[in-house]
């Protein structure tokens, strides 16, 4: 689930601002990729009259766009991915880069070289602030999943944020992405629906409850991965327990 580049751009295809975050594009010269980013708006705008596409996926790999004012940003991850998350990710980066313009003067074909500016686009993309806000009350959560493991209460289990901040997780990959996604779909046509389940092939179950935090406007989504000697009811009632659990350390 990685965010590999991001790049900012004019939309006369003039790119402000790159940075890698793994080693996957580092020979990517920006100012090549950039023009195709453009081309793509500006096709979708004055040839076919439609609104430039917000995602683009190729070959296992997906940019996510997000048109603002003048400025282009793009995120290049994994296709498996979160969009929540990525999408979360750039909407920090643009009140970032809006921040920045205030006491910066932006010149257009000149690309943006500050320490600062990279530490903290870094951080958005880690989405170290927001777990290191909730450190004392994240790391009670943690803690107590990981004891319902050691006593083999149940398989795994994993901690997201509405926007897909994958805060904690003892999920196998597939159960992880599996869950990101059904989270995802959820989030977008399902809101009302607070709790959902599944099985595996092999009778194994995942139980997902949205937890409300009082004092934060995202809640949580907490994922317990059973094994298949649990029945559902057992299940969903030790899911309810967990959740009432995470509700009185709030």
């Amino acid at each position: 689930m990685l965010i590999h580049s991001l790049f900012i751009l004019q939309k006369s295809g003039a790119c402000l601002y790159s940075q890698n975050f793994t080693d996957k594009f580092k020979n990517i010269e920006p100012n090549l990729i950039t023009p195709f980013f453009s081309a793509i708006f500006s096709f979708s705008e004055n040839v076919i009259m439609k609104q430039a596409p917000e995602i683009l996926e190729m070959g296992g790999f997906r940019f996510v766009f997000k048109i603002e004012g003048d400025f282009i940003f793009v995120l290049l991850s994994d296709s498996s991915a979160s969009l929540l998350f990525i999408r979360s990710r750039l909407i920090g980066i643009i009140e970032a880069f809006e921040d920045f313009k205030k006491n910066h003067e932006i010149e257009e074909y000149e690309e943006i070289q500050n320490k600062l500016f990279d530490l903290q686009i870094h951080s958005i993309i880690a989405g170290s602030e927001e777990i290191i806000e909730s450190q004392p009350f994240y790391s009670k959560i943690i803690e107590m999943m990981k004891n319902l493991i050691f006593d083999n209460e149940i398989l795994g289990a994993a901690i997201f944020s509405i926007s897909g901040n994958v805060i904690y997780s003892s999920l196998p990959q597939n159960i992880l992405l599996s869950s990101l996604k059904e989270f995802e779909i959820r989030h977008v046509v399902a809101t009302e629906y607070r709790t959902t389940f599944y099985s595996l092939e092999n009778d194994q179950k995942i139980f997902s409850s949205v937890i409300d935090i009082p004092w934060k406007l995202d809640p949580l989504l907490v994922v317990i991965y059973f094994d298949s000697t649990v029945s559902l009811g057992m299940a969903e009632v030790n899911l309810t327990k967990i959740s009432k659990t995470i509700q009185n350390i709030i």
